[in-house]
């Protein structure tokens, strides 16, 4: 069952970042975030995956020299339905021929 209602948001997430880098991937790419993680005392970068600014990710990823352990693409699904599809898109594709790192999935039935 393909629900059109339902659409998968895509970032690419820097797990570990101190806070100069948080702060500095704030201010190189245009609409990312972090948070801080107490737990672990460090940030989570997050980026929305876009065409307009996947070389820019790959760009911070290599200046900041990121391990690839470090980095992930976060998959974040919210829907009405138990049972859907969801067709991820292109770019998350395009993204894993720049850097090859995990996918992380989230499914949530709202």
């Amino acid at each position: 069952m393909e629900n059109s209602n339902t659409e998968a948001e895509i970032s690419f997430r820097f797990l570990s970042l101190d806070k100069f880098q948080a702060y500095t991937l704030q201010r190189e790419i245009l609409g990312s975030t972090y948070k801080e993680q107490l737990k672990n005392n460090c940030f989570v970068g997050y980026v929305p995956l876009t065409k307009q600014n996947l070389d820019d990710i790959n760009d911070y990823y290599v200046r900041q020299r990121i391990e690839i352990d470090e980095c992930d693409i976060f998959v974040s699904v919210n829907s009405a339905s138990d049972t859907t599809i969801i067709s991820i898109p292109v770019i998350v594709n395009r993204m894993l021929k720049y850097i090859d790192c995990k996918l992380t999935f989230s499914f949530s039935v709202v």
